[in-house]
């Protein structure tokens, strides 16, 4: 305690510092010698007090702390599980009105109830030109009455940006009705509405609609881990096409929807909407079920990531489906919990042949059943060895498949995944030629005579640079190592004269092929 004390009697004259996590209880005198800091020091932006207990004597303290004076570069203030007691949480909330500067208020797992929405209400409305963004309040306590003081409140931030309201599942209908009553307010602008764990129903849902409906610039919505299903669904569609700009939509873990729900869903990609992720992990969901959200993706060319995970009914019919619908736009589909085996993992590398949107394909490899058969197909598309023409026209865009970073894949396969993470599309189809191909056969170029020649040449020069970059980036004993990578150990261990002989051997099989073909037009004449 004395060396704290020691340390707090120096702090308080800091004037540089910007942000300040504390972990630990500073006590009554601690945070009154906080208080000299922000009263000196115009430079602190961030001050986030996490996860330890604040006992009543030092909610005071902060409280006192707050109300005392109006701290200008205070931007960002978070309490986050400090087990706060309802009348030391009141006093902190009520000493807010005194600080209308702050950008982002997070007061998150501290029993946030009625009482302290009521209090967190009247601060909100006490604050003239509010700069308020971004308020986060999950995991709290906060019922319908709390709802509306704090719906009544926020009318007064016209700079309200997000607003985080999940796991709090004591709200019903009715406190809904108020936050969609804000949301139908002029001074309304939020970009995103956590409503994540609330124990949404259709009544619920029904009760936000007109709020949804009224134009508000919404780009992101999350409903996830409430009971929304087919009935709620069908609610919820006939409003997001008012939600002009919104692009996530969180639906996961909703109890399960059917065919039914799902073609509603469909429908709104048929609205214009520009959706860009599509989240409905855990809603038993099967093969039918995904046949009728995919009909009106088709006409979506913005959807780039969606997330099906643990929906074990899916098999590869589905999957298929899904991936030609969205085989111009989507860049992501993460799969987790789901045994693809080795038939999805089959039908997946079909329909990434040619495809050059998507990026990651995320599974669990060790849950989805898939064998070597099923890494050997991911593996062919990757790169086709079996002609010059067959690794040129490989996918040379995606960066991920199966766990994050490509675990447990195949070495060959999580390197080609490197080469096409790491090195531009036309790169990556250079490398592959140089290692899988060797001495590459010139037979098929000589239609196009001496004029392709200089094409020959060129190409070499353009591909030396690749050469020498990959041979600096991965060293050639780490390749080395791997038994199943012998495909690649001629290409890292070779020098760079032997690259120069490549060129030349191509350039001498060029020139040697060309009197053959005089010869043969002579003789057809």
């Amino acid at each position: 305690q004395d060396k704290m004390n020691a340390f707090m009697a120096g702090f308080k004259h800091n004037i540089w510092l910007q942000e300040l996590y504390i972990s630990t209880d500073l006590g009554r005198d601690g945070y009154e010698s906080l208080g000299h800091m922000l009263r000196n020091n115009d430079a602190l932006v961030n001050l986030c007090l996490h996860e330890f207990d604040i006992d009543l004597e030092s909610a005071r303290g902060i409280a006192s702390m707050l109300s005392n004076e109006q701290y200008k570069s205070l931007k960002h203030l978070f309490f986050v599980q400090n087990d706060l007691g309802i009348e030391g949480l009141t006093d902190i909330i009520t000493s807010l009105r005194k600080q209308p500067q702050l950008e982002e208020l997070k007061l998150c797992g501290n029993n946030v109830d009625g009482d302290g929405c009521l209090a967190l209400g009247y601060a909100l409305e006490s604050w003239e030109g509010a700069s308020l963004r971004k308020l986060h309040l999950c995991h709290n306590d906060i019922n319908d009455e709390g709802l509306q003081a704090l719906a009544t409140g926020m009318t007064k931030c016209n700079y309200l940006e997000a607003l985080t309201l999940c796991a709090n599942p004591s709200v019903t209908a009715a406190g809904l009705r108020s936050l969609s009553t804000f949301l139908q307010s002029k001074s309304c602008c939020l970009e995103r509405l956590d409503l994540d764990q609330m124990n949404i129903d259709c009544a619920g849902v029904g009760a936000l609609v007109a709020g949804l409906s009224s134009n508000i610039p919404l780009k992101c919505l999350c409903l996830s881990g409430n009971s929304i299903e087919d009935e709620g669904i069908d609610a919820l569609v006939s409003s997001l096409p008012k939600c002009s700009k919104l692009e996530e939509l969180h639906l996961s873990e909703n109890g399960g929807f059917s065919a039914v729900g799902l073609k509603s869903l469909s429908n709104v990609f048929q609205t214009g909407l520009n959706l860009t992720q599509l989240h409905l992990r855990d809603n038993a969901i099967d093969d039918e079920g995904l046949m009728a959200l995919v009909q009106g993706m088709k006409s979506c060319r913005s959807l780039a990531k969606v997330d099906l995970s643990h929906n074990n009914a899916v098999t590869a019919v589905g999957l298929q489906a899904l991936l030609r619908a969205g085989r111009s736009s989507l860049k992501e589909l993460e799969l987790w919990g789901m045994r693809i085996g080795d038939d999805g993992a089959k039908v997946i590398a079909d329909e990434l042949v040619g495809n050059n949107s998507m990026e990651r394909l995320y599974f669990c490899p060790g849950y989805s059943n898939v064998t070597s058969k099923g890494w050997s197909a991911f593996s062919r598309i990757l790169c086709d060895t079996s002609s010059v023409n067959g690794t040129y026209i490989s996918n040379h865009t995606i960066s991920n498949i199966g766990g994050y970073q490509s675990h447990s894949a195949p070495n060959t396969t999580r390197f080609h995944l490197f080469l096409n993470t790491n090195f531009h599309s036309k790169e990556v189809a250079t490398l592959k030629l140089l290692m899988h191909h060797g001495d590459i056969d010139m037979l098929p170029f000589f239609r196009w005579k001496l004029m392709f020649l200089p094409l020959v040449v060129d190409w070499f020069e353009r591909a030396r640079p690749c050469w020498e970059a990959i041979h600096l980036m991965v060293p050639g004993e780490q390749i080395l190592q791997f038994d199943d990578m012998s495909a690649l150990h001629g290409f890292f261990t070779e020098e760079p004269e032997a690259y120069q002989s490549r060129e030349l051997s191509a350039m001498y099989k060029f020139v040697r092929g060309m009197p053959m073909l005089a010869v043969g037009k002579e003789e057809e004449e």
